[in-house]
C-alpha cells in the first residue's frame, strides 16, 4: 500500500490492485503499470499513465503507446463502433498521447502481427469485435438457409387467436407478421408504441403452441424480461438468465451446450449490442426459430453495434414493420406525441386534467430545477397518490449541469430522503456521493459474480458503518457491497435517458434545456418520452424541445454487420 500511494494511487484503487495480484502487486505495476487497465475495473489508461510516469515510463515507450491505442479504441467501442478505421485511430490516439503518427504506425503494425489488433482494409478491429461480427452474419446465414416446415397456411394459422375467442381483431399487417413467424426461421417486427407489437407476439405464441412448438421469451435486461412476463403471461428470462451465465466461466450455454426449443422471442432487441447478440447466437441451434422485436427509432444499444437496424438495413432477413396506431392508443398523448416526434413534427402542448403528457415552460435550469424539485416531491405525489420514490423516474440528457442527473440525485435525495435530527446517520460515503438508508441506487456495469446488470435500480435496506458495507435489494433479492465496491453505484432518483433505455415507469418527469444541446437530438427524446407509462411531464424550454425534434442525427457507428449479410463484406 506504502509503494502505490507512494507513487500516486489511492487508498481505493491499491485495494483493488491488491485482491488482483496479491503479493505480486509491486512487480506487476513495476513491470508494466498499463496491465493495471487491461486487468481492473475502474482503473483506465489515465490512472496507469499516472503511475508510468511516477516510475519513469518514457512518453514514446512501446508499451505505453500500444496501451493507449487499446484504450482508444476501447473508447471508440463505448461510443458504439465495432472498428476504428485507421485515420479516426491516430486522430484519436495522437492527441490524447502527445504523440506523432510516424510513432504510433509501427507500434500499429506490430500489434496487428501479434494479434493484438485485426486490420480489414481500413478498419482496425480489437479481435472480440471481430470475431463477433463473422460469427452473427455467418449464424443468422445459417438460419436463414435452415429448412422450416411450412406453418404459415390452412389449418395452422387457426392457432392464432379469433376475435370471439380473445376479443382481438388483428389487422392485416399483424396477420402478416404471425404468417411470416411461422414460416420464417428469423424474423424482425419493428413498430412504434400503440402499433400493437404486443398484441402481435401473443397472436404467435398462440399460433406457435398450436402447431405444438415450444416457445422461449427473453430481453436484455431484468426489467424487460418483466414487463415481457407480464404482457405475455409467459416466463421471460435476462438473455444472461437464458444462457445461464455463471462467473468467470462465462455462458453455459453455447454451441456445445444449445438452447432447448423451437421459437425464441427476443423483446427490446435495440438494446441487444454485437457481443451479447454473438453469445446469443453460439447458443441457438439451426433448428430454433428467432423473432427480434424492437423500436429502430429509440436510443442504439449502450454497447458497440446497431444490430436491429443493420439487420433492417441489410434486407437479407424478413421484417415486419407495424405502422397502424391504435384507437385505444390514439387517446394517449404520450403515444400520439411519440409519434409526432418520430415523424419530426411538433408535440402537441396543450395541458388539460384529462391529459396524460404534460408540458411545463422553464426560462432557466435553476427555475426548471426548482419546478422540478416541487413536481416529485409534492405536486405530483398528491395528484395522483404517488410514491415519489418508487412511481415517479427523473429522466435527463446529461449527467453534469444543474438538471443534470449528479446535481439532480443530490438535490432530489435531500428532500426525498433526508436526515432527521434524532436519526442515526446511516451511510457510507465514497468518491464524494453519500449513500443512505433507503436511498434509490442503480448499478453502472455488469457485476456477473452479484448477478447485478448495467441498469439495475434498488434500494438500500440496510448499512453497516462497522463492516463499511451496505445491503441493497433489488426486486426482492439482497445485496450486500463493500465500501470499494460502491464505485459500481450511482443515486438512481434522476437517471440519464441512455440508462432508461427497456424500462417503462409510471410517470416520467424529463427536464430538457438548451444546456443539453450537445445530447439533444430525435431518437434521445422519443426513448424519453416512451419510457412513460401512465404520465409525462416535460419540464424546460420550448426551444430545446424544438431543436430535439429536428435534430436527427443518424446514429453513425463503425460496424459491417449490414454489409457482411448482403456478401459483400468476408465471411
Amino acid at each position: 500500500m506504502l509503494f502505490l500511494q507512494s507513487n500516486g494511487v489511492s487508498t481505493s484503487h491499491a485495494t483493488k490492485i491488491f485482491k488482483t495480484y496479491g503479493e505480486q502487486s509491486i512487480a506487476v505495476v513495476k513491470e508494466n503499470p498499463y496491465r493495471l487497465a487491461d486487468d481492473i475495473w475502474g482503473i483506465g489508461f489515465k490512472t496507469a499513465d499516472t503511475i508510468a510516469e511516477k516510475l519513469g515510463v518514457k512518453k514514446d515507450a512501446p508499451v505505453r503507446l500500444r496501451s493507449g491505442l487499446l484504450y482508444t479504441l476501447s473508447r471508440l467501442s463505448e461510443e458504439g463502433h465495432c472498428y476504428a478505421t485507421k485515420e479516426q485511430l491516430c486522430e484519436s490516439a495522437e492527441g490524447m498521447l502527445e504523440t506523432t503518427r510516424e510513432k504510433i504506425l509501427p507500434i500499429l503494425a506490430e500489434m496487428e502481427r501479434t494479434g493484438d489488433v485485426i486490420v480489414e482494409d481500413e478498419a482496425i478491429y480489437l479481435p472480440p469485435f471481430h470475431v463477433a461480427e463473422l460469427s452473427v452474419t455467418h449464424k443468422i446465414r445459417s438460419l436463414l438457409d435452415s429448412p422450416i416446415e411450412d406453418f404459415s397456411a390452412g389449418e395452422n394459422l387457426d392457432g392464432a387467436p379469433k376475435k370471439e375467442e380473445s376479443q382481438v381483431a388483428y389487422n392485416k399487417i399483424q396477420l402478416e407478421a404471425i404468417r411470416t413467424g411461422l414460416s420464417s426461421r428469423f424474423m424482425v417486427l419493428t413498430g412504434g408504441p400503440g402499433t400493437g407489437k404486443t398484441t402481435t407476439i401473443l397472436g404467435l405464441i398462440k399460433a406457435y403452441h398450436a402447431s405444438g412448438r415450444e416457445v422461449l421469451c427473453a430481453a436484455p435486461t431484468g426489467r424487460a424480461a418483466k414487463r415481457m412476463s407480464e404482457a405475455t403471461g409467459m416466463e421471460a428470462r435476462t438473455i444472461h438468465r437464458l444462457l445461464e451465465f455463471k462467473p468467470p466461466q462465462g455462458y453455459q450455454r453455447n454451441g456445445q451446450y444449445p438452447l432447448k426449443g423451437d421459437v425464441l422471442i427476443l423483446d427490446e432487441c435495440s438494446m441487444i449490442d454485437l457481443l451479447l447478440m454473438h453469445n446469443l447466437l453460439k447458443a441457438i441451434p439451426d433448428t430454433m426459430s428467432v423473432i427480434m422485436v424492437g423500436d429502430t427509432d429509440q436510443l442504439p444499444s449502450v454497447g458497440p453495434g446497431n444490430i436491429l437496424s443493420d439487420l433492417i438495413e441489410s434486407k437479407t432477413v424478413p421484417v415486419v414493420r407495424l405502422k397502424h396506431i391504435f384507437r385505444q392508443a390514439q387517446g394517449s398523448r404520450i403515444i400520439m406525441n411519440a409519434h409526432r416526434i418520430h415523424q419530426g413534427r411538433p408535440i402537441d402542448t396543450t395541458n388539460g386534467t384529462s391529459s396524460d403528457f404534460f408540458f411545463i415552460e422553464s426560462s432557466s435550469a435553476e427555475d426548471a430545477l426548482e419546478k422540478l424539485i416541487h413536481l416529485v416531491s409534492t405536486r405530483l405525489p398528491r395528484y395522483y397518490g404517488a410514491d415519489p420514490v418508487r412511481d415517479i423516474q427523473v429522466l435527463t440528457p446529461m449527467q453534469r449541469g444543474v438538471v443534470g442527473a449528479a446535481h439532480l440525485n443530490r438535490m432530489l435525495q435531500e428532500r426525498l430522503n433526508p436526515f432527521s435530527e434524532r436519526q442515526d446517520k446511516q451511510s457510507l460515503t465514497r468518491a464524494g456521493i453519500e449513500y443512505r438508508l433507503h436511498d434509490k441506487v442503480m448499478q453502472i456495469r455488469n457485476d456477473y459474480d452479484k448477478e447485478v446488470f448495467n441498469g439495475d435500480i434498488g434500494t438500500i435496506t440496510s448499512v453497516s458503518s462497522e463492516d463499511q458495507e451496505l445491503t441493497i435489494t433489488f426486486e426482492g433479492r439482497e445485496v450486500t457491497y463493500e465500501r470499494s465496491e460502491l464505485d459500481e453505484l450511482v443515486l438512481a432518483y434522476a437517471i440519464t435517458i441512455h440508462k432508461s433505455q427497456g424500462s417503462e415507469y409510471p410517470i416520467v418527469v424529463l427536464p430538457l434545456m438548451m444546456s443539453h444541446f450537445v445530447l439533444l437530438q430525435r431518437n434521445l427524446l422519443y426513448t424519453a418520452v416512451t419510457r412513460a407509462r401512465k404520465t409525462l411531464v416535460l419540464i424546460g424550454e420550448r426551444k430545446a424541445v424544438s431543436y430535439a425534434i429536428r435534430n436527427q442525427r443518424p446514429n453513425e457507428r463503425n460496424t459491417k454487420v449490414d454489409e457482411r449479410l448482403k456478401g459483400n463484406k468476408g465471411d
